[in-house]
């Protein structure tokens, strides 16, 4: 061989010792990357079984390195809590999507609590404390009711004696989980969103007309029935206050502390119940 040839591999050896250094060193600067470029994860503090809502509770946010993050992982905690779980997602477990419910799929059922029910009951701006109760609020359930014993037919209309209102507290402390189609935790989300600069999902219709209520089944027929036959009204309680207060029944001579009747003021039909006595 060539001293000339000899130079000229020496030359292209050179160059792919060259080479095979810097794939070497950049495959070292992108694992060292990887290291020490720390991701953010939410990680389950204690084991959830499936068919679960995932509380705030049970989950706290991590920093791992980039190469230990799972796919499809939540960096934030908001993403993942409310959320349901469709399988078992053992303790210090990554969570991910394919662990979750869609958030548009999760149902009303999942916010009940064992040994409760949800119940809606028909409101207005007027009997829902001007339409400013929001999901996760306190209420009491306040019921007016109209008592008279039926004396026969006058002018087509059903007469009454000893005719008297009277006002009852029915239920104190109730929770709130919906507002028409509003769940508690859509709306945490949606606050959540808003703070953080984001842009918020389109606002819910805002007349006030149902409020769905979390109850003990003995409760769904007294709810039921006492709206069936008088009216109920919502006063809204501080989240810190829990104390059940012993009313008395109420009446216009209680109220006004005289010993004659008052007379009840004329009213607009607001009800089919109403009408009806307008036609028999």
């Amino acid at each position: 061989m060539s001293g000339r040839a000899k130079l000229l591999l020496s030359l292209v050896l050179g160059v792919l010792a060259v080479f095979l250094v810097y794939v070497y060193v950049r495959g070292l600067e992108r694992q060292l990357y990887e290291e020490v470029d720390m991701q953010n994860v939410i990680v389950t503090r204690a084991a959830i079984p499936a068919g679960t809502a995932i509380d705030q509770g049970a989950i706290q946010r991590v920093s791992v390195p980039r190469k230990y993050r799972q796919p499809q992982t939540f960096p934030t905690i908001e993403e993942v809590a409310g959320r349901v779980a469709v399988v078992p997602i053992a303790a210090g477990t990554q969570v991910s999507g394919s662990m979750l419910a869609d958030a548009g799929a999760e149902a009303l059922s999942f916010e009940v609590p064992r040994g409760r029910r949800a119940v809606a009951i028909t409101v207005t701006d007027d009997t829902g404390v001007g339409g400013l109760i929001r999901p996760g609020n306190f209420v009491d359930i306040v019921g007016t009711f109209e008592f008279g014993r039926p004396v026969g037919y006058q002018n087509g209309r059903m007469a009454y004696a000893d005719e008297k209102t009277e006002v009852r507290t029915m239920m104190q402390n109730v929770f709130v989980v919906a507002v028409n189609k509003e769940l508690r935790r859509e709306r945490v989300q949606s606050e959540t969103a808003g703070s953080a600069g984001a842009a918020q999902p389109p606002s819910r219709e805002r007349t006030l007309r149902t409020v769905t209520l979390l109850v003990e089944p003995k409760m769904v027929q007294e709810l039921i029935l006492a709206q069936n036959v008088g009216d109920l009204t919502l006063s809204l309680r501080s989240s810190l206050d829990d104390t059940a207060v012993q009313l008395p029944f109420l009446d216009p001579m209680g109220l006004l502390n005289v010993q004659i009747p008052v007379k009840p003021k004329a009213r607009a039909v607001q009800s089919f119940r109403d009408v009806g006595r307008g036609l028999f």
